[in-house]
């Protein structure tokens, strides 16, 4: 889980429609923007945009994983990451990556490192929920209100279903009333508590694949 952007806002009436596409690796510099300014969960901001365009460059063109790219009024106005092997993401990553992404925030690295750790060990696998994983989603809080969430979360399910997956996951901040409730539009349901960093209480949250319910336009999402 690297987190999920949501908060007020709501677009004008002319704001044009939305259309949902896969993201490339061009497309990794726009969610790395939309994750340092929106997501607060997690500890990936602090790291900085060099190390977030690196991870969601690997994560455009990581075997398994994928970015879907929101777009509106001619420019990127939100995004999905998801993946269906969590731990092959990180370990691409890390041997590709790794070097250069510590390189890009040596200090904040060290001092995020108990972090790192634990979200490394979650992206193990082994017992974990089946099926794939929604990492991150963020949206331009001026769209929200016109179903942008919801279509990304539409869309990173059919992206499963066409993987032949049966089932989705997020794991999402307890606080986080907002995104809660944008999951559960889109048919997700809590499943349990945990912490995957050491005292933040965290959601697990799974539905099927398809979904039992489609994304409505209710707010925030």
């Amino acid at each position: 889980m690297l987190g999920s952007g949501d908060g007020p806002g709501v677009g004008g009436p002319d704001a044009g429609p939305v259309s949902v596409r896969v993201g490339m690796v061009g497309d990794a510099s726009a969610a790395a923007l939309l994750h340092g300014q929106l997501i607060s969960e997690g500890f990936l901001s602090s790291l900085g945009s060099r190390f977030l365009r690196r991870l969601y460059r690997r994560i455009a063109c990581a075997s398994g994983s994928f970015l879907l790219i929101a777009e509106g009024g001619g420019s990127t106005i939100g995004f999905i990451a998801g993946s269906v092997d969590v731990g092959h993401l990180y370990r691409s990553f890390l041997l590709r990556d790794g070097v250069a992404a510590g390189l890009s925030a040596p200090v904040r690295l060290v001092s995020a490192l108990p972090r790192v750790l634990e979200t490394l060990n979650h992206g193990r696998g082994g017992d974990g929920p089946a099926g794939g994983e929604l990492l991150a989603v963020a949206v331009d809080p001026s769209w929200r209100g016109r179903h942008v969430g919801g279509r990304l979360v539409e869309g990173f399910l059919g992206e499963l279903e066409r993987r032949d997956l049966h089932a989705a996951h997020v794991v999402v901040g307890a606080d986080n009333a907002t995104a809660i409730a944008m999951y559960r539009r889109s048919g997700f349901s809590p499943t349990r508590s945990l912490e995957m960093h050491r005292g933040t209480r965290s959601v697990l949250m799974e539905t099927v694949v398809p979904s039992r319910a489609m994304p409505d336009a209710g707010p925030g999402s």
